[in-house]
């Protein structure tokens, strides 16, 4: 009876150990990928230089956006999720939690200074950590911090539901400046060569967002714009060539670093993310479930992938 009660508990103990801990396919060391982060049907789709699907992170969470954390760590955190969690991708585990609280709307890292930022649209804050958790600073910032993008010794913050980008010190998060900016502005990238903020977004109320607001990055003053239609929300950069995605018209658009638009042409389902990969340029359709390879300006390679494909991640390993 007690060699009964024995087998009994070590059953019972293996279930609860088991049941508790999430673990997904392992992502070799040495793999280069680009993975789509879909958040209709929750998962991770990892495609490999070959522009093949090796890997399906079927999600047990309703995580809406991730963040590569140096190269063997990803971060998948959720709106309404009270924690971020960070798994190793070599062994598809979990290695730590962050306590974040809900209204999590972005995280990204800065690998130069090995720091995770986190922003929180209902606390209103961005706070900073280092790459294993550990909180370093918090600040709190403009209503519904979301973009964010590091320079030099800053970190540039739009807040969605403002009209306000924060700019702060990318250490302490002590506030610097405050620019003006159009409200629901949303995706930026940083032109270091012509110290310049390029800023999207998807337009107010019944009224859409045609263009992306340039703005001199040193001044903190708008410069020009560029007329960008429709809700052009996702850039890409390559050398002096920008990658556009205008959401509203699914439209990818290549310009130069001037602001001369090179090309244009209509692409995916409702794209929001584009990305650099191997030779490719990456657009992800929303609405079609698809990923479209592009090279010179024509699609050599669509690839399925889980409902909803809102965010593109991207691995590239030495050989």
């Amino acid at each position: 009876m007690r060699k009964r009660i024995t087998v009994i508990l070590l059953f019972v103990l293996l279930l609860l150990f088991g049941c508790g801990k999430d673990a997904y396919p392992a992502i070799p060391a040495d793999s280069s990928f680009i993975a789509a982060v879909n958040i209709q049907q929750p998962s991770v789709t990892f495609v490999n230089k070959d522009l093949k699907v090796f890997a399906t992170w079927q999600l047990e969470k309703a995580y809406t956006g991730a963040t590569l954390i140096g190269q063997q760590y990803l971060l998948l955190y959720g709106n309404q999720l009270e924690s971020a969690d960070v798994y190793n991708l070599s062994t598809g585990e979990v290695a730590y939690s962050i306590a974040t609280g809900v209204g999590v709307t972005n995280a990204i890292y800065a690998q130069n200074k090995k720091i995770l930022y986190i922003s929180n649209g209902k606390t209103n804050r961005v706070t900073a950590y280092t790459n294993q958790g550990e909180q370093i600073a918090e600040q709190k910032v403009g209503n519904y911090p979301m973009s964010m993008v590091t320079h030099g010794q800053n970190l540039y913050v739009v807040n969605y539901k403002d009209t306000k980008l924060s700019v702060l010190d990318a250490e302490s998060l002590e506030v610097k400046d405050k620019w003006q900016i159009p409200k629901s502005s949303h995706g930026m990238i940083i032109l270091e060569k012509r110290k310049e903020l390029w800023l999207g977004g998807h337009g107010a109320g019944m009224k859409p967002n045609t263009t992306v607001d340039i703005f001199d990055i040193n001044k903190g003053q708008k410069d020009r714009e560029l007329s960008l239609p429709m809700m052009p929300i996702g850039f890409a950069i390559d050398d002096d060539r920008i990658y556009v995605v205008s959401h509203g018209q699914s439209q990818l658009y290549e310009v130069n670093d001037e602001g001369h638009v090179l090309s244009a042409q209509e692409i995916g389902a409702n794209p929001f993310a584009v990305q650099l990969f191997e030779q490719y340029v990456v657009v992800a359709g929303y609405d079609d479930q698809t990923l479209y390879f592009m090279k010179n300006n024509d699609v050599t390679k669509k690839v399925k992938v889980d409902k909803g494909p809102f965010q593109l991640i991207v691995r590239e390993m030495s050989e």
